[in-house]
């Protein structure tokens, strides 16, 4: 290990070169500088691996230096030897790429040794890495790997002719594979915390397959993996009952290596759906749809982990039943009461509520934002915004949504959406000043009680008076006239369903005298309950 030491005071030069040599190791001291410009000049001419330097020096101090090095040459390591030991230096050299901060003072021949063989550790460790990751370049034939994959393509289509010269096939690809007890497993690579080791896409494609190619033959002696989808693998293998292990323990465990494989060599998250096993080859394409439904929730949700395909169930089917139409049905109750800001709160809480339980299907995802956007066009129409603008959205949406592989991606579209149809729907609705404002959504949520006014200025905290005269004011209507508003229009639609009788509709909008609530029905709308109904009935 090449080792440049970096100090303005001679004497210290001397004593590491010594004290260096005094531990025997493979290491050699290249050269020597007095300030950060000459030590940096060295570098770009020598071959150095690892910089030992001061930190405060004439010209260019050591953090500037480490700055540099880090920026220009991030193979070569570094080392903060001073005199300083205020944790604001420890700190930002440690910050800026320094792999230690000692003190000149503490330093014993022993520890020395220590810093010196843990940073060539890293060094041996990190050219190992790069000489596979080269390796990996030329590790697979591209013109195999490319006959290879179109073969499987055709064979997951559904190609008889491609299934008929199976077995010659696989010998003249260099492929263990025979037609019986074919199992087949979807890989997905999801986004994680923390950036992939290989970022290069062709570089990460060939890594993978590597990976899982090298895992089926360890495990199972037989099989190939290629490349489906972007960050979507295929693995075919032979799994057969061992003794030790049935078939389906023997593809968990498959399942369970690759998954850790790929954690381990290139910080890549999987999701792995596993089929049934069938004895015909014909059975491929079901297969490949089997394993694509057992990890279609996780990859939508960016989870990652193993799915069989049976174990996927009708649970989605069920949770869409109990939540979706709860969801909606809350949805459509806010805007149809004029709620357009609480109606957006509770999409967001929709949205985070599908992202954390995780219950539904990506299909049922999609089919929910569609059902939720529909809704929200409903009301924009209602309320007069024009039908052009609306039509666009809605009409787009059933294509756009197809596009989003991902939950993340979907909820952020279906957001951008309804904040446009929202913005629509506010810019129709009278603009009142705060306190009417929330007044008004205070009768909206109580208007089926025994409301008073004094509740109201209670609720906005001003006196009964004043908000009598800033709601007349603002509204054109006093306080009665504008609760028998929001009553009467709740009756229409409670009596539009034609499922309740005139005397429960009344008292679920808050009145407990029937007679007297037709006869303001009537007033309101100039025909009674019941001719109401009838209308509907002919509509």
């Amino acid at each position: 290990m090449n080792i440049l030491i970096v100090d303005d005071e001679p004497m210290i030069r001397e004593w590491f070169q010594m004290t260096v040599e005094r531990t025997g190791g493979d290491y050699r001291i290249a050269g020597e500088a007095s300030n950060g410009e000459d030590a940096l000049t060295f570098c770009r001419t020598n071959s150095v691996d690892l910089v030992v330097t001061d930190i405060k020096m004439p010209g260019m101090n050591g953090i500037d230096l480490i700055k540099a090095l880090k920026e220009e040459m991030p193979h070569i390591r570094s080392v903060v030897f001073s005199s300083y030991s205020e944790f604001q230096f420890a700190a930002e050299a440690l910050k800026f790429g320094a792999s230690e901060y000692i003190l000149k003072a503490e330093i014993t021949l022993s520890g020395l040794e220590q810093i010196l063989q843990k940073i060539k550790k890293d060094i041996d460790l990190d050219q190992r890495a790069a000489s596979e990751i080269n390796a990996l370049r030329y590790s697979l034939n591209e013109s195999q790997v490319t006959l290879r994959n179109a073969y499987f393509r055709e064979l997951l289509e559904g190609g008889r002719e491609a299934a008929n010269g199976f077995a010659e096939r696989m010998e003249r690809l260099h492929i263990g594979l025979s037609e019986k007890h074919l199992a087949l497993l979807v890989v997905g690579i999801v986004q994680g915390s923390e950036p992939l080791r290989i970022r290069e896409e062709g570089l990460l494609q060939n890594a993978v397959i590597n990976i899982l190619d090298e895992t089926l033959h360890h495990e199972l002696g037989n099989g190939c993996s290629f490349l489906y989808k972007p960050n979507l693998y295929i693995m075919l293998c032979n799994s057969v009952h061992t003794g030790l292990k049935s078939q389906r323990e023997s593809l968990l465990v498959l399942a369970s290596r690759a998954s850790e494989h790929l954690q381990r060599f290139v910080g890549a998250n999987a999701v792995i759906g596993i089929s049934h096993m069938y004895s015909r080859l014909s059975y491929l394409p079901e297969q490949l749809s089997e394993a694509l439904a057992a990890a279609d929730r996780h990859l939508f949700y960016g989870d990652p982990g193993i799915a069989w395909y049976e174990d996927n169930g009708s649970a989605g089917s069920a949770a869409y039943s109990n939540f979706g139409s709860g969801w909606t049905s809350t949805f459509q109750g806010y805007l149809d009461n004029g709620l357009t800001a609480r109606a957006g709160l509770f999409l967001e809480k929709i949205m985070d509520e599908m992202e954390t339980g995780r219950q539904l299907s990506a299909k049922q995802a999609r089919s929910l934002v569609l059902e939720l956007i529909y809704i929200a066009v409903n009301r924009g129409r209602t309320v007069g915004v024009p039908t052009e603008e609306l039509e666009t959205l809605y009409i787009d949406a059933h294509v756009e949504v197809q596009r989003y592989a991902t939950f993340r991606e979907l909820s952020g579209w279906a957001s951008s959406v309804f904040h446009q149809i929202m913005d629509r729907i506010s810019a129709r609705r009278p603009q009142y000043g705060e306190a009417v404002e929330r007044a008004c959504e205070y009768i909206t949520l109580h208007y089926a009680e025994d409301l008073m006014l004094q509740d109201i200025a209670d609720h906005v905290h001003l006196s009964r008076t004043y908000i009598s005269e800033l709601f007349k004011k603002e509204t054109g209507m006093n306080y009665n006239e504008y609760l028998m508003q929001v009553r009467m229009e709740k009756a229409k639609e409670l009596l539009k369903r034609q499922t309740l009788k005139v005397a429960d509709a009344a008292a679920l909008v808050g009145y407990s005298n029937t007679s007297y609530f037709i006869k303001l029905f009537k007033s309101y709308t100039g025909l009674s309950p019941a001719e109401y109904m009838e209308r509907q009935r002919s509509v």
